[in-house]
């Protein structure tokens, strides 16, 4: 009976030590399922540094300010055909801008969690301008309660956009086969975004009358983040990633207004309310890491492209037409950046 049990019992114990032995960090497990999968170093504080340039450009909804073209003189009624405003919307396209994301964070090896601070910020600004030789520039934000302030000859589109996100993420990375690893995750957002639309108009009075109006929509918020990263390993120590995350925030936004006649305010509305808005970000890239010094250290280098969109963010405020009218519009726009995302990531 010895005999038998002896052989048996010897090789379930080697089975269970060789299943159980220290697989070296650099080296990926053959053949695992959900064994940890984030990156880890021999004999060291398990801690993380990263950094990354962000190269992005940015696209907001309701940024049309003029609208240039040629009238046509046509009284006929009922219409003939003939064509009286025949126009261009000038709409401001902010440019490329640099931005910043960097961050900490803490490994725990024999779980595979990881819990990680980051800060993004990224600000951006844009600018349009449409003249014309004859009143035919129509101002689409408001106009003073004079009737020859139909028609600009000139007018000027600002906008600025600041934005200084704050992201505290728990997550576990585990190995989904030999070179498939996947990360979900979720935390908590801290979001300030602030953003403001200047627009001058000049009409073919005498003397000339400038109108200057200001808007503004800032929110200040926090809420919920919740997503996955996902990073595919390709030989010479190279990856493919991509990544994937929502948010729900809830905060106070800001949109006042303001209007001047040349040095003469004519209109101010003060909008202080709370909403909640939720945001999406996507990306995806390559990235090449290697440990180094007996695996006492890792270093990563990454490239991607990345999209943030938030939604119904632009709630400026504005008058259409002349101001006793009280055509007052609000906007619920779309904000989007977008652009390459650089950086790298330090272990240990």
């Amino acid at each position: 009976m010895l005999k038998k049990i002896l052989p048996s019992f010897l090789i379930c114990s080697y089975a269970y030590a060789y299943d159980t032995q220290m697989i070296p960090v650099s080296e990926t497990p053959d053949g695992k399922v959900n064994y940890p999968s984030n990156f880890q170093v021999e004999e060291g504080w398990n801690l993380l540094a990263f950094g990354e340039y962000l190269y992005w450009t940015a696209n907001e909804d309701g940024l049309y300010f003029a609208q240039k073209g040629l009238h046509t003189q046509s009284g006929v009624v009922p219409p003939d055909g003939t064509i009286n405003f025949n126009g261009k919307l000038q709409k401001i396209d902010p440019k490329w801008s640099s931005g910043v994301r960097i961050g900490a964070g803490l490994n725990f090896p024999k779980e595979g969690y990881d819990t990680v601070i980051c800060w993004t910020w990224f600000a951006t600004e844009g600018k349009k301008s449409a003249q014309s030789h004859h009143p035919s520039i129509l101002p689409l934000w408001a106009e003073p309660d004079l009737t020859p302030f139909t028609a600009a000859v000139r007018s000027i589109g600002k906008w600025k956009l600041d934005m200084n996100i704050l992201d505290l993420e728990w997550g576990g990375s585990y190995w989904m086969g030999v070179h498939f690893s996947f990360r979900p995750f979720f935390g908590i957002r801290g979001a300030l975004i602030d953003q403001s639309l200047k627009v001058d108009y000049t009409y073919p009075t005498s003397p000339v009358v400038l109108e200057y109006l200001h808007s503004n929509a800032d929110f200040r918020g926090g809420g919920l983040r919740a997503g996955f990263k996902a990073r595919f390993v390709l030989p010479a120590d190279f990856a493919l990633y991509g990544f994937a995350s929502g948010s729900l925030l809830y905060g106070q936004i800001n949109s006042d207004l303001r209007v001047k006649e040349d040095t003469q305010p004519i209109a101010h509305t003060r909008d202080l309310f709370n909403k909640g808005i939720s945001s999406l970000q996507l990306g995806f890239g390559a990235g090449w890491d290697t440990h180094f010094s007996k695996d006492r250290f890792h270093i990563e280098f990454h490239i991607g492209w990345e999209s943030n969109q938030w939604f119904s963010i632009n709630t400026m405020n504005h008058f259409m037409n002349q101001l006793h009218t009280g055509n007052y519009f609000k906007e619920n726009g779309n904000l989007s950046t977008q652009g390459i995302v650089a950086g790298g990531r330090f272990d240990f």
